[in-house]
């Protein structure tokens, strides 16, 4: 088996939209950084992603501002400052499905709610839809409701990752999924990683391996932090009859409770069929049940949230994925992006898609970009990773 060596100024390790928010921005900045990734980028979260880059709305929706909402609320504008090229990063060919997602009641408000939505605290965010400003699905007579409309952007994920990822491809090494992480130490500081035959030489090394730190950090012999995940199983569904396919939907069924009742996405498989793809409380919710049973649900419920409108016949299909992050108390939710810093080691979890470039700025700060050592390497060709198949396309 043949060694060989690569020199870089910062490993990354995890290909998801967190560890290429950062690799881009340090690789702009004129440091060397290399990401590695052990499958295909964006497999795990990010390709499950709904796309919404949240702004808080859907965290008050009990009637209190709470301290996640504050801390995602600039998000949007940070995202669509990208999306224009005035960013971090120049996202300015990224598909954008939506500007704004709506969210819904099936029955009118209640005058507590109506006052909260329209209080100097969310005005800024969300704004009442008139009928006949309406997305058509919502203009029907059978809609009794109330619509608004939320200030949040909903992004096309692979065209995103097709982005943020070519710039730099060349600084991205594909790693068989089976390979063990060996770790060499000077001292406290980590010196360099070896994975498989490639020994990897850097100043600083940083984990955005969602999932993956978990096993990451069991091959550095680190217990803290620990990670937890919170799981979910969500619906997809599809029309039958390419002549009556799904309109096309972003939108938060508000009920009852504090959480939404369905959160639903609208998205293209290649051969043109619109998907909707659900999560919100009954993805939560849905976690232990089978996906027959989760199913017969998703049909009731959209029956429940949509009782005007009629669905044609479907396809449905399931997809369980696992929220990793750092763990908490209860397995409660984060309120932000996540860094632990030790010596020249970055453990990190962004918590939420739109929280990436936040993430970034906090990891920039704790390995001190201006003192880092810029150098020019002379690293042999090494294979890279390829982006992965959208989940529409893998699970119909």
């Amino acid at each position: 088996m043949t060694q060989t060596t690569l020199h870089t100024d910062i490993v990354i390790i995890g290909a998801g939209i967190a560890g290429l928010c950062l690799h881009h921005r340090l690789n702009d900045m004129g440091i060397h950084a290399l990401l590695i990734e052990n499958g295909q980028i964006g497999q795990g979260q990010t390709l499950s992603s709904q796309g919404i880059i949240h702004g808080g709305s859907k965290y008050a929706l009990n009637g209190v501002l709470s301290k996640a909402a504050q801390v995602i609320s600039t998000m949007p504008a940070r995202w669509k400052d990208a999306l224009n090229g005035e960013g971090d990063i120049d996202l300015r060919d990224v598909k954008k499905l939506a500007d704004h997602q709506l969210l819904w009641s099936k029955d009118k408000l209640s005058s507590k709610m109506v006052s909260f939505f329209a209080s100097k605290a969310l005005s800024s965010r969300m704004q009442r839809v008139d009928k006949r400003d309406a997305p058509a699905l919502f203009q029907d007579a059978g809609f009794k409701g109330t619509l608004y409309q939320l200030d949040e952007p909903v992004l096309d994920i692979p065209s995103l990752l097709k982005k943020i990822t070519a710039k730099w491809r060349s600084r991205m090494l594909s790693v068989p999924s089976n390979s063990q992480y060996q770790w060499q130490r000077s001292g406290q500081q980590l010196e360099s990683v070896q994975v498989g035959d490639i020994t990897i030489h850097a100043q600083q090394f940083v984990l955005t391996a969602g999932e993956g730190n978990e096993v990451l950090l069991q091959s550095l012999s680190i217990k803290q932090p620990s990670m937890q995940r919170r799981p979910l199983q969500m619906v997809l569904c599809k029309s039958q009859n390419p002549n009556q396919p799904l309109p096309t939907i972003y939108a938060h069924s508000l009920g009852s409770g504090s959480k939404p009742i369905a959160t639903i996405s609208s998205h293209k498989t290649q051969q043109g069929d619109t998907v909707w793809y659900i999560g919100g409380n009954i993805a939560e919710e849905g976690v232990a049940k089978s996906q027959e049973n989760l199913i017969t649900e998703a049909k009731q419920l959209l029956n429940n949230i949509l009782p005007w409108f009629e669905l044609p016949a479907l396809d449905w299909a399931t997809h369980a994925v696992n929220r990793a992050e750092p763990k908490q108390s209860n397995l409660t939710r984060p309120d932000h992006a996540f860094i632990d810093s030790q010596q020249n080691l970055h453990i990190c979890w962004p918590t939420k898609l739109a929280l990436a470039p936040d993430l970034a700025d906090q990891v920039l700060k704790a390995i001190n970009v201006d003192a880092i050592e810029k150098r020019s390497y002379d690293n042999p060709d090494f294979p890279h990773p390829e982006i992965a198949k959208p989940l529409w396309d893998r699970v119909f």
